[in-house]
């Protein structure tokens, strides 16, 4: 009975190292995860703790080109899309819309970008594992030059998804999470249409 107690211990032992993943390949099956999104989308929740004023809540849709978001603070809510060429602002309190040339060169799903290039320029440890997540500390490397980096990114990874659960870090003092990443996202959700805001003020600022 002892010996079959023993290679039954022994046997989950084995599986369990089997199963381990370092913090490296915790991160790479997570770009892996996220480059999906290249295809089909990426959508996920921003939210930015801003002294004395509160904290800014933001919904992001990004998919090529296309990106939308939705923004609000203080019960002021903004919906913003863009196709890389114009970008649309609404402001449901003013019932504004304004229209503008899209910055040249501007990813407005740049905050994304947080989650790439992690190996390249933080050291990565495993800090806490849990049956659903692992949970990943990333300091800023030696090497890194790069002066806009966080020098520290505190991350959750999905076990079922390999998808992030939350990226926490501090920009310019200011604390920001990125959380509920998902994979997918209607094209429709993306397009400006004119008939969804019918009573709103149009101020065109698009050079002529």
């Amino acid at each position: 009975m002892r010996k079959r107690i023993l290679s039954i211990v022994t046997v989950f032992a084995l599986c369990a190292v089997a199963s381990a993943q370092t913090p490296e390949e915790i991160i790479r099956n997570m770009d892996k995860a996220m480059a999906a999104g290249g295809d089909k989308g990426l959508s996920m929740v921003m939210e930015i703790k801003i002294p004395i004023v509160g904290t800014a809540s933001s919904t992001l849709y990004i998919l090529g080109d296309k990106a939308r978001t939705e923004t609000e603070l203080m019960g002021h809510k903004m919906i913003t899309f863009s196709d890389g060429v114009t970008e649309y602002e609404y402001d449901t309190v003013d019932k504004e819309l304004t229209i503008k040339d899209a910055k040249p060169n501007v990813n407005d799903g740049s905050e994304a970008e947080l989650f790439s290039g992690i190996l390249e320029g933080y050291d990565v440890t495993l800090s806490k594992e849990t049956d659903d997540a692992w949970y990943l500390l990333c300091k800023k490397s030696k090497n890194n030059k790069e002066k806009e980096d966080p020098d520290k990114l505190d991350l959750v990874v999905s076990k079922m998804t390999n998808l992030p659960i939350s990226l926490s870090t501090k920009v310019s003092g200011v604390k920001m999470v990125l959380r509920d990443v998902k994979v997918g996202v209607d094209e429709k959700l993306l397009s400006f249409n004119p008939a969804d805001y019918p009573d709103a003020k149009i101020v065109d600022n698009r050079k002529k």
